[in-house]
Order: structure tokens, then C-alpha cells, then sequence
């Protein structure tokens, strides 16, 4: 009977034992995995940070209101419409063309700066691109239990709990369990190693993500949307101890919205700018108009010629001719340079190629003038003068008979 009992109370064991290892093994692998403590071939993360658990609070964006808005004009750049100072006696604007490769398609920016020269502010584009499913990265989200869990999940709401969300690692339902191991994953793909803090903005229409400035007077800040399946981002930079620079980061935060990239804007505006009379064309706002069509094209050569034609005939345009001559010689080994009575640069490499191309373009000048000047008479010898002379003579006489009046 003793013998009975004791097997029977061995298997009770066993039993609730199974059970409630049963009930506590999904807890226990989940607080494993997403504490970076467990790691094998279903589920395999480094140690997270408490922000990539739970995003911090960003700051209260002030707002701004600008004082002189018709100073002010929105001007796409590649995917971003931005706005930028036309004729602002407060600020200089100069281009900011990244290279992306030899033949890629460049980064495009700008830079604000203050009378002095110095830099307050700078935002650039990123190329946008395809929002990627990153279930895949982990074999875990491939079993069909744990993908029809992912799935149910709109990309919309996805999107904005990767930066709203707050993972609390405790007992819960097993579809909380993956889904925080879900969400702990996509913050490991898609936050840059250098984020501080991130967060949503604009009533939750975009990501705003603070990064590490190497630079500690300067904050850095990837701003990012998802509109049907594309992520459109571009990167500000503001100096975080100038009230002016953070009056313009309120601004930036606040105005500028994504759009695709569209060559017929670029046509409109470079129609726009052959209406700007002469002295605007070679002034930073003229560059703004032909800099802002150009980036819907960065392939028309024609456009980057333009720019460089018109800034040679402007004034303190010193900056903006440096970064243009550089990009079209790692482009296309030429600098289109027009002018030689231009401010030299300080590459060697470039000041070269400009005398080339100055010397190329006199060469052919003078080419034409000499194609285009009529013939020069042929040296007569003193007797073949003689006879010219008579010649000229006899039909002088000539013509005085025929002009004679008989009255």
C-alpha cells in the first residue's frame, strides 16, 4: 500500500512538475532572450540598453513663429521640401552635395549660416527606401505560431511602437512575450548605434532619433516617416547653445514634410528661376532655385553648369563654387568652370583642371575670331599696284561718262 502511494505521489510530482514547467519555460526563454542573457539558434540579440527597452521622453519641441515669412520659401530637396531664407539678411545658405559612390546618387542639404560666416544650422536628405521585413532576421519569428502573431500586427502600428513602446519584462500572455521580442529586434535594426534618445513627433507622424555628436555644442538628429511602405529621413544638425539655431530646429521640425522625388518640379522651378531678374539669378537665391531643380535630376549636367555659370558672376560665392567645382571633378573630372578672375580653391588638383579648362575654352575663342574675320587682302608687288591703279582709274572715267547730263 506504502508502495502505491509513494508512486503515485512520484508521478503527482512529475505531473505538476511538467506542468508548471510547462507555464514557466515560454517566461523563462522570453526574459532570457530579450535581456541578451540566452542566445541560440531561434532567438539571438546582444545585451539591450534600458532606451532600447523603454524610449525616453524626449523634450517638448517650442514652437516658433517666424517674424518674416514671405522671406522664407519652400524648396525640395530629393524627397524633403524645406524651407530655406530667399534674400534673408540673417542668413547664408550654402549647398551641402555628398557623394554616394562615383556614379550614385548624391546627398543633398544645406547649410545655414549667419553673416559672420558661422555655421547655426545644417539639414540634409537621405535616399529613401523600402521598409524591409526584419521578422526574418531571427529563426523564431519563421515557426508559423509566432509569424501569424507578427502578421496580425498593422506595419502602420508596428512602425510607430518601435519608437512609442515600452517593453516590461515580466510574466504576461505569451502573444506580449513575442511581441516584445519583436519589437526589442526591430530597435536593434533600425536604431543607430549612436542613439541617445528617439521618440515620435508631429502627433506621431514621424521618428525623431537624437544621436551622439562627436561635436558637444552641436545636437544631431535623424528625423524619419513611413508612407506606404517607404521610409523618408533626412538628418538636422543645430547648434544646442544658439537661440537662433534652435529657433530654426523648431522650424525645421515643424515645416518640413516628405514628398517623392519629381522631375517636373525641378522643370518648374528652373522656369521659375528664368523669371528672377539678373542680380536675384546670381545670388544665393537664384542657386537655391537651379540647386533645389537639380537635385530632382542630379544626372542633368546641364543644370550643374548653370550653377556654376551664375555663381561665378555672383559675390561671396566663394563656399558654394568649392563644394560644386569638388563634386563635378569626382564626378565627371571637369569643373565647367566660365570665369579665371574667380577666388582659387585650395585643391590643387582643381586649381589645375580650371586652367585647363580656361586655357581650352580661350584656345577656342580665338579660334572662332580667327574662323570668323574676313580674309586679308594679298600683298601686291609695286608694278601689280601700277596696274591696279589704272585699272581702278578707267573705271572711275567710266562710270563719270555714263552718270554725264546732256542738256
Amino acid at each position: 500500500m506504502r508502495l502505491l502511494a509513494g508512486i503515485f505521489l512520484i508521478m503527482a510530482t512529475l505531473i505538476v512538475g511538467a506542468y508548471l514547467y510547462a507555464v514557466d519555460y515560454p517566461y523563462y526563454k522570453y526574459s532570457h532572450w530579450i535581456s541578451g542573457q540566452d542566445k541560440d539558434r531561434l532567438y539571438e540579440i546582444s545585451r539591450p540598453s534600458e532606451i532600447t527597452l523603454v524610449p525616453p521622453n524626449l523634450e517638448k519641441i517650442s514652437v516658433y513663429k517666424e517674424d518674416y515669412v514671405q522671406l522664407w520659401k519652400g524648396f525640395p530637396l530629393r524627397n524633403s521640401l524645406i524651407p530655406m531664407p530667399t534674400r534673408h539678411p540673417l542668413f547664408q545658405t550654402v549647398p551641402i552635395v555628398e557623394m554616394q559612390g562615383k556614379t550614385g546618387t548624391p546627398n543633398f542639404g544645406i547649410i545655414l549660416q549667419d553673416p559672420t560666416g558661422r555655421e547655426i544650422s545644417r539639414v540634409y536628405t537621405l535616399p529613401n527606401r523600402l521598409y524591409q521585413d526584419q521578422s526574418q532576421g531571427q529563426e523564431l519569428f519563421k515557426l508559423p505560431y509566432v509569424r501569424n502573431r507578427i502578421l496580425a500586427k498593422k506595419l502602420d502600428e508596428v512602425w510607430k511602437d518601435v519608437f512609442s513602446y515600452k517593453v516590461e519584462v515580466k510574466d504576461k500572455p505569451i502573444d506580449e512575450m513575442i511581441y516584445d521580442l519583436y519589437i526589442v529586434h526591430l530597435r536593434s535594426k533600425m536604431l543607430p548605434k549612436e542613439t541617445v534618445k528617439y521618440g515620435l513627433i508631429k502627433n506621431g507622424k514621424q521618428a525623431l532619433i537624437e544621436l551622439r555628436s562627436p561635436d558637444k555644442d552641436y545636437i544631431v538628429e535623424l528625423i524619419m516617416t513611413m508612407e506606404s511602405g517607404s521610409i523618408f529621413s533626412y538628418v538636422l544638425k543645430t547648434e544646442k547653445n544658439k537661440l537662433e539655431s534652435m529657433n530654426l530646429r523648431s522650424k525645421f521640425l515643424e515645416a518640413i514634410v516628405f514628398s517623392p522625388v519629381d522631375e517636373s518640379i525641378g522643370r518648374f522651378l528652373y522656369t521659375e528661376f528664368k523669371q528672377l531678374n539678373y542680380a536675384r539669378q546670381i545670388d544665393q537665391e537664384g542657386m537655391l532655385y537651379l540647386f533645389s531643380a537639380w537635385s530632382q535630376n542630379p544626372d542633368s549636367v546641364e543644370l550643374l553648369k548653370e550653377m556654376i555659370y551664375f555663381l561665378e558672376r555672383g559675390q561671396n560665392t566663394k563656399k558654394h563654387l568649392k563644394i560644386l567645382y569638388t563634386y563635378s571633378f569626382k564626378r565627371y573630372g571637369k569643373t565647367y568652370t566660365t570665369r579665371k578672375d574667380v577666388d582659387e580653391q585650395d585643391n590643387p588638383e582643381i586649381i589645375l583642371q580650371r586652367g585647363i579648362e580656361i586655357e581650352e575654352r580661350e584656345n577656342k575663342r580665338n579660334a572662332e575670331l580667327i574662323s570668323n574675320r574676313p580674309p586679308e587682302a594679298p600683298v601686291l608687288s609695286p608694278e601689280e599696284k601700277i596696274n591696279s591703279y589704272l585699272k581702278k582709274a578707267k573705271q572711275d572715267k567710266s562710270k563719270e561718262a555714263e552718270d554725264m547730263v546732256v542738256h
